[in-house]
């Protein structure tokens, strides 16, 4: 069988895994080998034009397939017994997606199925996802028209991320596959990419609305309706099922600035409740510093946040943690306090043992002080 190739768009990804080695030596190796691999790719190209049929061929291609295997091989086995190497990222399996051929012009409904099989097949065990990896260009090929194929594939099974699959969903749904994206948006909320970004949200805000209002509305990608609000909200009742979502949903932060946008909106009250019901319902990290961020910016004076934020720059001693805390928090405080933001961890928490009890807002100076 003969595979298409891919290796230009993804022989840097395989350079770089190889240079984590730090082997100067095998990764010249590995190059070379690559290097060989391109040519087979290319041999493996011109056999295919000069015919399908001729049966003279078809050893040379089953040769060359096999030495492939086998080059593919020794770059794994060159990694595993280098003593430097340090395992990284896993990337998918590439030589499987040598392998998948294209899909025909005019694919039936079994080569598609065929098709997503391979590629997520290629992307077992994999731990690094990317834009830019060959399963987005490979799925892109498989073209609107066949969404309703596609839909059971948009779930995570435990073994096989629907990542790539999320991505390009918009360009696999066209005029034709609008009935099907009007069904399933309860089912497969992640289609609402394809109502905004392939400009179907008016003709069908009305289910977009019903599915913000339900009880799956947290596995709403709610990113995709940041720039939409105003389109969106024509009513008080629209209004109040945003706010919610808002509230309510880990990653309805995102929504803010554009419900800033609409006239009438009580943004201090806003933000307050959401930072209340973060407290009472705690959510992951990566949600809860915006929600503290958005009550100390818009929800002054609200010190239950500011000590929520000091408190995370005083537990971070991981270097890593405390550098990814500081990019978010110290920013926001540096203008609203005087506290010693910048010192070393230890140090921040014998200050904030001292004066935790103490910190409150000053409304003529507008900044958090330590009471006297």
């Amino acid at each position: 069988m003969l595979r298409k190739s891919f290796v230009l768009p993804i022989l840097p990804l395989v350079l770089l895994s190889a240079c984590r080695s730090g082997n100067e030596t095998l990764e010249k190796q590995n190059a070379e080998i690559l290097a060989e691999m391109k040519r087979i790719n290319a041999r493996l190209d011109s056999l295919e034009k000069q015919t399908k049929q001729n049966a003279e061929i078809r050893p040379e291609l089953k040769k060359l397939n096999a030495k492939l295997d086998a080059l593919d091989k020794r770059i794994k086995q060159r990694r595993a017994v280098s003593q430097n190497y340090v395992p990284g990222p896993v990337p998918a399996n590439l030589n499987k997606l040598f392998k998948i051929r294209p899909l025909p012009a005019n694919p039936t409904d079994q080569q598609i199925i065929e098709y997503v099989r391979q590629i997520r097949e290629a992307t077992i065990g994999q731990t690094s996802f990317t834009s830019n990896d060959p399963q987005i260009a490979l799925y892109e090929r498989i073209g609107p028209g066949h969404l309703r194929l596609l839909l059971p594939y948009l779930e995570n099974d435990g073994s096989h991320s629907p990542f790539y699959l999320h991505i390009v969903l918009p360009k696999l749904a066209g005029e034709a596959d609008k009935g099907v994206v009007r069904q399933s948006l309860k089912q497969y909320p992640v289609l609402i990419r394809c109502v905004v970004r392939n400009g179907w949200l008016k003709e069908m805000k009305k289910e977009i609305l019903s599915l913000l209002k339900q009880p799956t509305a947290r596995n709403v990608p709610v990113g995709e309706i940041r720039n939409c609000i105003p389109d969106l909200v024509q009513s008080p009742d629209d209004l109040k099922t945003l706010t919610d979502v808002y509230i309510h949903h880990p990653t309805g932060y995102v929504l803010l600035n554009g419900l800033k946008m609409l006239p009438g909106v009580d943004i201090r009250n806003l933000v307050n409740q959401a930072w209340a019901e973060a407290q009472k319902n705690p959510l992951p990290e990566h949600s809860m510093i915006p929600r503290a961020i958005d009550a100390v910016r818009d929800g002054e004076p609200n010190v239950e946040a500011v000590k929520y934020l000091l408190m995370l720059l005083m537990t971070s001693d991981n270097p890593i943690t405390h550098q990814s805390r500081t990019k978010w928090i110290v920013p926001l405080l540096s203008s609203r306090c005087d506290f010693p933001l910048y010192d070393p961890p230890a140090r921040l928490r014998e200050w904030y043992g001292k004066n935790a009890d103490r910190i409150v807002f000053d409304s003529t100076k507008r900044k958090y002080v330590v009471k006297k």
